[in-house]
């Protein structure tokens, strides 16, 4: 079962339409919450670095015209310095696929080692709350809606500890506008 769990957290950010949190409920179940939790982590960080090589290199591809290249820079202006937080928050966040996420990122530029100092924190949070949140919740004595409350809670204290976390520090080149993490 282990095996298996970590295999399908790798693929998850790569093919695996399912989302994240059923797959991390399952391996919860299976193996508890603490390997659940870190084989998460794990398989999820190494499906988000492959998914964002696999892309950068589709990406080049893509923005060989001039036009594009200037799409591109407006698209980096418009995200600017705030790029680090909006993908922290929406790794954590469901809204979009890690897919989606992975190639925008790639489309926009972002380094691996930033996008994956990102990624584990935001999938450090995310895989937590779903793994841990049914044993943490009965030992605290929280009900269901409370625990909710509580995981909006840290999620907000986690998009606000990556934006502290990644630099807003901005520097151009010639490829256009980059953030680097610090």
């Amino acid at each position: 079962m282990w095996f298996v769990y970590f295999l399908l957290c790798v693929l998850l950010p790569i093919c695996i339409p399912v989302p994240e949190a059923v797959v991390v409920l399952w391996g919860a179940g299976q193996i508890g919450s603490l390997g659940a939790f870190l084989l998460g982590v794990t398989g999820s960080v190494l499906g988000l670095a492959v998914m964002h090589t696999l892309s950068s290199m589709l990406a080049a591809r893509i923005f060989k015209g001039k036009r594009e290249k200037r799409q591109l820079k407006w698209l980096q202006r418009l995200t600017g310095r705030y790029r680090s937080l909006i993908l922290g928050v929406l790794l954590i966040v469901p809204l979009l696929s890690d897919e989606v996420l992975c190639a925008g990122s790639a489309l926009l530029k972002i380094p691996l080692s930033q996008f994956l100092k990102v990624g584990i924190i935001a999938k450090s949070i995310s895989v937590g709350m779903v793994a841990f949140s049914g044993s943490m919740g009965a030992a605290c004595g929280l009900e269901h809606w409370q625990m909710i409350a509580a995981e909006l809670l840290a999620m907000f204290l986690a998009s606000a500890g990556l934006q502290h976390v990644c630099g807003r520090v901005e520097k151009e080149d010639h490829e256009g506008i980059h953030i680097d993490c610090r």
